[in-house]
């Protein structure tokens, strides 16, 4: 017994060891530092409890202890994958500050070796004492001690105040950035939307056309332009409040407690990009909340399903989620394949209302199909150049080309045919790829289009050749959504330069409110786990692990809420033309509250003090 206490201290010692170089590698810290002590101070103890921990779970013959036993090997695997990815994300991202200061390629081998295994202890052992704790609290954090939990209602006069709280919340960033928030991405469809230019698809056209209504009635009421622009933003305030506030509503009614709820009003409520992105003149933030509505059929569905009951005895979730999965399609490019890449998930975890969802999912299919294509077509809109979708591969062909590599006479010549080829590399920016995607547009866009296979043929080429120039492409353009670390981009105040004419108008202007603007846009790089919140890396990673606690939990069938934010990043790893804008995952961010209360919800026969440790949702 002795012996295997002093081998549990002995290799508890030693991978806090190997976690220790690793933290004091990535930070930068010279070894003769006072952190790196530290560090190991703070892992040894962290890792010899998890040691004790499945030592003790493991040792009674019980049958209580018996099951815990099982579920303890259902984290151990968990933690086993998700330590081992999350410590591969994190090689490939910072391998630059492990190997740093180290020339011979031997010792960089080295230290890779030993920050990968430092990672992967750290990951590990952190995992599995976060499983063990969640496996231990989630009831009393939602409330399911009783296995037959029914459903709760907020009363209505608190229905009625959510919105009117959030509204309240973010008046000031209205009065502030009064008419609204616009960009140059706003002001282009602002443009459309009052006829001054040709209707183009670039921005979603459904959100231009609401655009086009609001302004079209601003402007019929108050007969001013500034005014007609608040109209859109107060009715982009209103729908947003409702829809968070409907959302809020629902996790209440599942299972969230008020004291959950409540923080999650204020993360809505007071978090500043919340409040300025409801007054932004973005598609982003209605496609956002659209997303968030389709979860939450999804949730619902799912409640109704676990229940047993048919869903044509409640077609409203089904009807929500068909209607707000035609909104997705719409209002972002990306959202058609969001959608599309959810519905063989939804079939198959909702297998036995197939005949009711099968129709409904290729209605929207089709019908979002045949907008973006022959409605469009005949309104005049145009589509968006091809060179957007190329964002990826466009980047790791200018890389290769910044990087001075050898090229061929004939691919040289295949280049400088649709761009200059001698201003690649002064274009070319790792994290954001408009630069060069502008440089195709200068030259000539149309070859391109038309030779398709003859660049698709030169990309794969060029990638075999130099695999790790387009790794570090793909890694510069796309971290910011799979690693957590600064948000590129965050959020925008008044109405950008331009040449219509537009300004902006500010109801709370002075010294004193600009300087509480830039205090509160600048709290995330003070203080620590606040500034988690605008990481979207960060977020990326909460989804992953929620998505396995479900697992955990015996709600296997919950991880389907995940599969649109997966795809969300997914897409985005593949065309994102910024490596970190928050607003491209605020879909992601805004759903973090529902994702969370999945995360945690507990099969009542996966309780530890149930009959059994068994699943209760096979498939």
């Amino acid at each position: 017994m002795i012996e295997k206490r002093n081998f549990r201290k002995i290799s508890a010692a030693l991978e806090a060891w190997f976690s220790c170089y690793a933290l004091t590698r990535i930070c930068s810290l010279p070894a003769t530092s006072i952190f790196p002590l530290v560090f190991f101070l703070l892992c040894f103890p962290l890792f010899l409890t998890d040691k004790a921990n499945e030592r003790g779970s493991l040792s009674s013959k019980d049958g209580r202890r018996l099951v815990f036993s099982l579920s303890e090997k259902k984290r151990r695997a968990a933690s086993l994958f998700l330590g081992l990815f999350f410590s591969l994300l994190c090689l490939s991202r910072e391998y630059a500050r492990l190997t740093e200061g180290l020339a011979s390629p031997l010792f960089q081998a080295v230290s890779l070796l030993l920050g990968a295994a430092g990672l992967f202890f750290l990951f590990f052992h952190g995992l599995r004492l976060l499983f063990f704790y969640l496996g231990k609290r989630t009831q009393r954090i939602l409330g399911f001690k009783n296995p037959h939990f029914q459903e709760q209602q907020l009363p209505r006069q608190l229905k009625l105040l959510l919105p009117v709280i959030l509204l309240c919340c973010w008046l000031p960033w209205f009065l502030y950035n009064f008419p609204g928030v616009m960009t140059p991405d706003s002001l282009s469809q602002y443009s459309q939307a009052m006829g001054l230019s040709a209707c183009s698809d670039h921005h979603p056209f459904a959100h231009t056309l609401l655009i086009r209504l609001c302004l079209t009635l601003g402007m019929a009421v108050f007969h001013n332009t500034y005014a007609a622009i608040a109209c859109y933003t107060v009715f982009q305030m209103l729908l947003m409040a409702l829809l968070l506030c409907y959302c809020l509503c629902v996790l209440y009614r599942y299972g969230a407690g008020k004291k959950l709820c409540f923080l999650f009003l204020a993360f809505y409520a007071c978090v500043p990009y919340n409040g300025s992105f409801a007054v932004t003149m973005w598609k982003d933030v209605l496609f956002s909340g659209f997303l968030l509505l389709f979860a939450l059929g999804i949730y619902r569905l799912l409640h109704l399903y676990s229940r047993g009951k048919r869903f044509r005895e409640a077609p409203g979730p089904v009807l929500l989620l068909l209607f707000s999965g035609l909104l997705v399609c719409l209002f972002r490019s990306n959202g058609l394949y969001v959608f599309l890449l959810t519905a063989p998930f939804l079939l198959i975890v909702l297998r036995r209302e197939c005949r009711i969802l099968l129709p409904g999912i290729l209605l929207v299919a089709v019908l979002a199909l045949g907008i973006k294509g022959p409605v469009y077509r005949a309104l005049d809109v145009a589509k968006p150049a091809f060179s957007e979708s190329l964002s990826i591969p466009a980047q790791q062909i200018a890389r290769v080309v910044r990087e001075g590599r050898a090229l061929t006479q004939e691919e040289i010549r295949l280049l400088d045919r649709t761009v200059d080829y001698a201003s690649i590399a002064d274009y070319y920016q790792p994290e954001l790829s408009d630069p060069v995607k502008a440089l195709i547009q200068y030259g000539d866009p149309e070859y391109l289009e038309a030779h398709k296979g003859e660049y698709l043929k030169l990309w794969l080429t060029l990638g075999l050749r130099y695999p790790l120039d387009y790794w570090n492409a793909f890694s510069d353009q796309t971290h910011g959504y799979w690693y957590p670390g600064d948000p590129g981009l965050t959020v925008n105040e008044s109405i950008s330069p331009n040449d219509l004419g537009l300004s902006g108008q500010s109801v709370l202007s002075g010294t004193a409110a600009w300087k509480v603007v830039e205090i509160l846009n600048k709290l995330y790089t003070l203080f620590p786990l606040y500034g988690l919140l605008y990481s979207i890396g960060a977020f990326t990673w909460a989804a992953i692990f929620w998505c396995a606690n479900c697992a955990l939990n015996g709600k296997r069938r919950n991880c389907l809420l995940f599969v649109p934010f997966f795809a969300l990043v997914l897409t985005l790893c593949i065309a994102t033309p910024v490596a970190a804008d928050l607003r491209y995952a605020y879909p992601l961010i805004l759903s973090m509250p529902l994702l969370l209360c999945a995360g945690l919800e507990v099969a009542p026969d996966a309780c530890p003090s149930g009959p059994g440790s068994g699943d209760g949702q096979k498939g």
